[in-house]
């Protein structure tokens, strides 16, 4: 009995040491993998950027967070890999709110045409003064705001004409993506529009379908649409921000809260660099298409502003006095911010 009971300690004591013991050892956890798409060029900052991104999380997570890109609308056209991410196809995207606007009506706000003066007033805009409204908007829309990145001010390209002035756009064929602030803004101007996807726009100016398009100049240098084209105009009629949201399931039911803190800080350092190297690679990108027989102007926006009230109406309109207003003085306050 006496033999049996120090037995029974003995094994009850070595359970117990194997249990403290075991307590102290942390398993490994499994790789979270995510697909993360994007509408940018290889070539372009966003993407140049997200790559640096992907790899910073990864090494800071020690491998538990990988990220794999798919650029160019790989995974499908602007509109249709945002409807994926918001039903969780998809995991993770950078795109222009402008793309969903069939989701949330509100955030075409961030469209209206000549309301930013410069690059640090629409950042100023997106970062501080309109930031929580801009989360709330696409949490509303179905997505997981984490940080910006950059597409840039549009300018706009014809086979036609110079534009120095608001006249020389009058009675030009313009492609246009389905964004109504795009269309309304060159239709105020006097052109015709004509909504042509993505993949199709080099054709399309090739073929002189229509004579022109509008995008940032690093979107009209990488897909190369300067080569069926003469001249392009610094018009800055729109400034279009690129966002990287995440399918909010993703993100809070994949993502540690230690997880997502790195993610946000990387996805935010990324997202100044693409900042800064749209704008250095900008001038570069003018200068190559100059190179390339492509006659550019600098043409005064003041304007061109001038000519957008009917635009601003149908815009008004479309959004609703309450949420132009609230947006109208968020970006004025981003001017003395």
């Amino acid at each position: 009995m006496i033999a049996s009971r120090i037995s029974r300690r003995a094994v009850l004591g070595a359970g117990g040491a194997l249990a403290v013991s075991a307590s102290f050892i942390r398993p490994a956890r499994a790789a979270v993998e995510l697909r993360l798409t994007h509408p940018a060029d290889i070539s372009h900052p966003v993407h140049t950027e997200a790559e640096a991104m992907v790899k910073r999380i990864a090494d800071r997570t020690k491998g538990e967070v990988k990220i794999t890109i798919f650029p160019n609308n790989a995974l499908g056209s602007p509109v249709e890999a945002a409807q994926q991410t918001r039903l969780g196809a998809i995991d993770m995207m950078l795109f222009n709110p402008a793309n969903i606007e069939a989701l949330s009506k509100t955030i075409g706000v961030i469209n209206i045409p000549y309301q930013f003066d410069s690059y640090e007033h629409a950042h100023r805009t997106l970062d501080v003064t309109a930031r929580d409204w801009i989360a709330e908007q696409l949490k509303t829309a179905g997505f997981a705001w984490i940080a910006n990145f950059e597409w840039g001010f549009r300018a706009t390209t014809n086979s036609r004409r110079p534009i120095n002035q608001p006249a020389d756009v009058q009675g030009l064929k313009i492609r246009v993506p389905p964004e109504l602030a795009i269309k309304a803004a060159f239709e105020a101007l006097g052109a015709s529009t004509q909504t042509i996807a993505f993949q199709e726009v080099y054709l399309a100016l090739a073929n002189k379908v229509v004579d022109g398009q509008d995008n940032p100049v690093g979107t009209t240098f990488a897909a190369k649409f300067y080569e069926a084209q003469k001249h392009i105009a610094l018009t800055r009629h729109i400034y279009a921000p690129i966002v990287f949201c995440a399918n909010p399931r993703v993100w809070s039911g994949k993502l540690s809260e230690e997880q997502r803190k790195i993610v946000s800080e990387e996805a935010k350092a990324a997202g100044n660099a693409s900042r800064k190297g749209v704008r250095d690679n900008e001038e570069k990108n003018l200068a190559d298409m100059q190179k390339a027989g492509v006659e550019l102007t600098r043409p005064d926006v003041a304007p061109f502003r001038e000519k957008m009230g009917p635009a601003y109406d149908q815009l008004r309109k479309a959004l609703g006095e309450d949420v132009w207003n609230a947006w109208t003085k968020l970006v004025s306050e981003a001017r003395t911010a």
